[in-house]
């Protein structure tokens, strides 16, 4: 019996660890989808936690969204920092 429970225990660890680890963190973060006339910099004035500096904002949506610089187009999903 308490190997068995041990087994479960286990793999629920592991189960736990490779849900962490392949992004599904990612999916539970804010998103938005990108209008046309929209620039980074007004989407981070709009979404940034109150009291953060927008400059630091913006490299953070650069940063977790795999951005070569600021340039975003109509249609793009942004991701959002918390």
């Amino acid at each position: 019996m308490l190997l068995f429970v041990l087994m479960i225990t286990g793999t629920g660890v592991v189960t736990a660890f490779a849900a962490a680890s392949d992004g599904h963190v990612r999916s539970e973060l804010p998103t938005i989808v990108v209008k046309p006339g929209d620039t980074l910099w007004e989407i981070a004035v709009n979404h940034k936690p109150h009291g953060k500096d927008t400059r630091i904002y913006v490299e953070s949506i650069i940063r977790l969204n795999g951005l070569n610089g600021s340039n975003i187009h109509s249609g793009d999903t942004i991701i959002l920092p918390n």
